[in-house]
């Protein structure tokens, strides 16, 4: 009886198709991480170049102390809001809300909350039908995505007997 030998890891094939294919493409994938990190490291340089500018004209220096890094915080940010509530067209919110009051309805105040794209208004109105006829008009301003009316109170005491009101209106992220 002749010996058997079994080699069942050895290929068939003399040049491993699958192997090469996997490692010419971890080579391109090096090489684009590469390019990757060369070009974030350009912009890190540059960016510290552009902060000692900076510093340089400003005459502040950068500290990393925790309480500077809060303190430049808060600063950014009272600076944001500042700039929120100057860029907003004003204008605009203003005109519909007195455009749509009418002869009918006296407003009392008027509260905006930049913040939040909020105003309270409060009024008084001739009538219950003049208050949500004021309410109507309000919502019909394309300035508002939402106006809903937050309480009512006919003013017994009054022979005349108006309505005070308080409505919130929405108006939209951009006016």
């Amino acid at each position: 009886m002749t010996q058997l030998f079994l080699d069942y890891q050895r290929s068939n094939k003399l040049f491993p198709w699958a192997g090469t294919v996997l490692l010419l493409l971890s080579l391109g994938l090096l090489a684009l991480a590469d390019i990757y990190y060369q070009n974030l490291t350009e912009r890190i340089s540059y960016w510290e170049l552009k902060s000692g500018q900076f510093q340089k004209a400003t005459g502040r220096k950068m500290g990393n102390s925790p309480r500077e890094i809060k303190d430049m915080a808060l600063e950014i940010k009272h600076a944001n809001d500042v700039l929120n509530q100057i860029t907003l067209p004003w204008d605009k919110l203003f005109q519909a809300v007195e455009w749509s009051s009418g002869k009918d309805v006296a407003l009392l105040t008027i509260e905006p909350d930049a913040e939040k794209h909020v105003v309270k208004i409060s009024g008084e109105a001739k009538n219950i039908e003049a208050a949500l006829n004021y309410v109507r008009h309000l919502s019909d301003q394309e300035i508002f995505n939402g106006v809903y009316l937050q309480s009512h109170q006919v003013q017994e005491q009054n022979p005349e007997r108006p309505v005070r009101f308080a409505l919130i209106a929405t108006w939209k992220d951009t006016l």
